[in-house]
């Protein structure tokens, strides 16, 4: 109880000197004046890397190490940080791409709504993508600004951090909460929707497949089709119509019903594949890891039953220990209900504490939200 509880404690105090720190060095850089173009790339490029690799993962392993008292290996470890197969590998990279073109479709209507409301959005400070550079040379260091770096680093964040370490108040609340805190880390209101809707869909796949590589896969996609196309759209690349063609196929009806109607199909045949592929990668990662227990434990059993007769007396005694230790290991409760049995545990209470650093985080992240969606302070 102590252990769970001091675990939600350490992720929230962490989370929340994260947030402190990430909006601090957003300030100090956000007055710096820097004339020379140069300069300027080579600033946004130190800032980018300070921000993902300084805050969003040295920054939450170290401090969460000394809070729990362990080393940074066995945290990573806690995070999530396992293999996963080939096979699951291709199926997140589908996830990933399907989830950008859902991006595409709620970052256009949630902008929508908010343009028609009267507002309108306040330049933001934001790093430079690549400054007019359309070079094979920007493309592949913004694959590793804006996919490789964010795809780690944030996901260690929000789904080895937050997921993990909220998941003693529930793994729906856990799955929530990580979810919300992703979107309000991007601090820009539009971001927000979308952001928080792929947080949800990512924190699934790291709760089926056990690992944080899904997410970090499936992060990694979502962003790299984004740059991809941009490039793609100023040198002529293949794909460079996609998103106009994104945009037709939403929003490009030639009559209010006709519309409707696309959007609803559209919307639909998304989800629809993100089902069909979660299932697969199910059956990839969890149900695998249980019919390779039992294939064990049928290994074992036949071991067994090659022992002499005069060990024949122990030989349910030797089932049960065997039995025991692999159920152990893969962290099961019964045989009859194995594949979600990690997720039966019941939620403890948070402290009053607690409560308080999580509702600074969720305070913080939504005033800075709204600040920087009326003034564009960030």
């Amino acid at each position: 109880m102590k252990k769970r509880s001091s675990l939600l404690l350490s992720t929230l105090i962490t989370y929340l000197v994260l947030l402190v720190m990430f909006i601090l060095v957003r300030l100090l850089f956000l007055n710096i004046t820097i004339e020379s173009d140069i300069a300027i790339a080579f600033f946004d490029i130190g800032m980018n890397i300070l921000v993902q690799v300084g805050v969003m993962f040295l920054l939450p392993v170290l401090l969460f190490s000394c809070l729990r008292k362990q080393k940074s290996k066995q945290t990573l470890n806690e995070f999530g940080y396992n293999k996963i197969s080939a096979k699951s590998v291709l199926l997140c990279v589908l996830i990933g791409f399907v989830c950008y073109f859902l991006n595409l479709f709620i970052a256009s209507f949630f902008s929508s709504i908010i343009h028609l409301c009267g507002y309108e959005e306040v330049p933001q400070f934001v790093y430079s993508s690549s400054s007019g550079d359309y070079s094979l040379g920007a493309f592949i260091l913004q694959i590793i600004l804006v996919a490789v770096l964010p795809a780690i680093c944030e996901e260690t964040t929000h789904r080895g951090l937050l997921l993990r370490g909220m998941s003693s108040m529930g793994i729906v609340k856990a799955v929530v909460l990580s979810s919300i805190f992703f979107g309000l880390m991007h601090m820009n209101i539009l971001q927000f929707f979308y952001a928080t809707i792929l947080g949800f869909i990512i924190a699934l796949s790291v709760i089926i497949s056990k690992s944080i590589v899904p997410g970090i896969i499936i992060h990694f996609m979502n962003n790299f089709m984004s740059v991809y196309f941009t490039f793609a759209q100023a040198n002529n690349w293949v794909g460079n119509g996609f998103n106009r063609f994104v945009d037709e196929l939403l929003f490009g009806g030639s009559s209010i019903i006709g519309h409707f109607v696309s959007v609803i199909l559209s919307f639909t045949v998304i989800i629809g594949l993100l089902i069909w592929l979660f299932v697969f990668l199910l059956k990839e990662t969890r149900v695998k890891k249980i019919q390779k227990m039992l294939c064990e434990i049928q290994a074992m059993n036949n071991e067994i039953s090659t022992f002499p007769q005069n060990f024949g007396e122990n030989k349910n005694l030797l089932n049960l220990h065997f039995l025991n230790r692999l159920m152990n290991e893969y962290n099961i409760k019964s045989l009859e209900t194995m594949i979600f049995t990690d997720l039966e545990q019941k939620p403890i209470k948070s402290t009053p504490f607690e409560k308080v650093c999580m509702l600074s985080c969720f305070v913080l992240g939504v005033l800075v939200t709204i600040s920087t969606f009326i003034w564009g302070i960030l």
